[in-house]
């Protein structure tokens, strides 16, 4: 999330200018492990595979990764996972002096799924998954402005997904699947909200409450070239991220009418971008099998133009209805990854995988809002089959240290600031198969 900083305003302009805070993403849920507001996977397999999914795609959490890899399914089939996500180095700095981590520094998500072939056509599998689609979490409190105060900013966004799916078995080597979804997303944010300067036009603002529900859909497919080497296909659709029915607080003390309450506000043109994937999965011998994926993301229409608006003043206030525009710079990125996992024995089975990003934003968007400047995600796993209905399974993905300083346009924290970042999460997850 970040705010759009006004330039100092003639008098006739006062009653437009504001610092409002339109809404970006990055995030924190699976999300803060991901390509912004993208997880890095969704599944223990996934995770433990840094990504690496598009052709191992198979259990109940496959529906959101690729639901072809649901129509391996044999039997009725369900997935429980618990995800702790821990920040350890979340930091701004800039040129006023701040040196601030973020205090939002852990999050815990729990995920689900279900399978079923019918019984009067098994080439047919139905699911159901829950997943935490994404999130953004930043929060930082006593930062000294460049007004001489000392203020706070956060961002929370939290999108929840709802997806039954169904997969095909066309024949022995190909699969179909496709996915719809409900996504439901909530959001708020403080940008300065103590602070406010007539010279410059800046009135910090407080959005609540933020939330609304927007559907899309998943297709992908899964073909086996030959007894060892499969490949898999997989695109998603942009899903528009509603955020409407909040309210929100903007400081009009410097020019005398205090703090206004907006009795309604809402946030157009964030989204979560359009994909597509591909991946390969090679199995060297009985025990080892070795995968890649190339994947895109449309950043640059899913946090482009995002617009804010005001409307229903509870008291005196400059204007009635506030609209504010802002270039959030997002920008059309990639990811690679490589992943193995090798079979110890029947019952064991280790993961390992390393994927990489490329940059969601132009520097010129970056702010301590939407910190975006994650590359790198080492993942390791292991799971074990504790009977022929049972197993369990064990993921860790850690995000090395990475920063990127950057001219700051967003905020009135000193010309010059500086992102870092570093995370790590771990997934449990039980899986029983009837």
């Amino acid at each position: 999330m970040t705010a759009t900083i006004l330039s100092a305003p003639r008098p006739k302009r006062l009653l437009s200018c504001f610092a409002l805070a339109a809404l970006a993403i990055s995030f924190q849920h699976p999300a803060l492990a991901g390509h912004a507001l993208v997880p890095l996977g969704f599944g223990p397999d996934s995770n433990a595979m840094a990504g690496t999914d598009m052709a191992f795609s198979s259990s109940p959490s496959g529906i959101n990764n690729n639901p072809a890899g649901i129509a391996r399914t044999n039997a009725p089939k369900a997935e429980v996972a618990f995800e702790p996500h821990i920040v350890t180095a979340v930091r701004h700095k800039d040129s006023l002096g701040n040196d601030s981590r973020s205090d939002h520094q852990s999050s815990y998500l729990f995920s689900g799924g279900w399978l079923s072939p019918l019984d009067s056509l098994p080439e047919v599998t139905l699911g159901l998954g829950v997943f935490a689609q994404g999130g953004v979490g930043f929060r930082y409190n006593d930062l000294l402005t460049e007004f001489g105060n000392r203020d706070d900013v956060s961002a929370i966004l939290g999108v929840l997904r709802i997806a039954p799916a169904l997969a095909y078995r066309v024949n022995d080597d190909l699969r179909l699947g496709l996915s719809v979804s409900a996504n439901y997303a909530e959001a708020e944010q403080a940008v300065l909200p103590g602070s406010s300067d007539a010279n410059s036009g800046f009135f910090g603002t407080r959005l609540s409450d933020l939330s609304g529900v927007s559907y899309s859909w998943k297709a992908g497919l899964q073909y086996d070239v030959n007894d060892n080497l499969t490949l898999g296909l997989a695109y998603s659709a942009a899903t528009k991220l509603n955020l409407r029915s909040g309210h929100a607080t903007v400081n009009f003390d410097s020019i005398g009418l205090g703090r206004v309450r907006y009795g309604n506000a809402e946030v157009d043109g964030m989204a979560l971008p359009e994909e597509l994937g591909i991946g390969l999965s090679w199995q060297l011998s009985p025990q080892l099998t070795l995968g890649a994926d190339l994947n895109w993301y449309g950043w640059s229409n899913a946090i482009g133009s995002v617009t804010t608006r005001l409307s229903r003043p509870k008291a005196t206030a400059p204007s009635a209805k506030v609209v504010n525009h802002a270039d959030f710079a997002g920008k059309n990125n990639g990811s690679q990854s490589i992943a193995a996992r090798y079979a110890l024995d029947d019952a064991r089975i280790l993961y390992g995988g390393i994927s990489h990003t490329e940059n969601v934003l132009e520097a010129r968007g970056l702010s301590p809002l939407n910190n975006y400047v994650a590359r790198w995600h080492i993942s390791a796993g292991y799971r074990h089959q504790f009977s022929d209905a049972l197993a369990g399974m064990l993921s860790y993905t850690y995000l090395p240290w990475n920063t990127r300083s950057y001219n700051n346009r967003q905020l009135p924290l000193g010309e010059r600031g500086t992102e870092q970042f570093e995370y790590y999460s771990v997934v449990f997850a039980m899986q029983y198969d009837w």
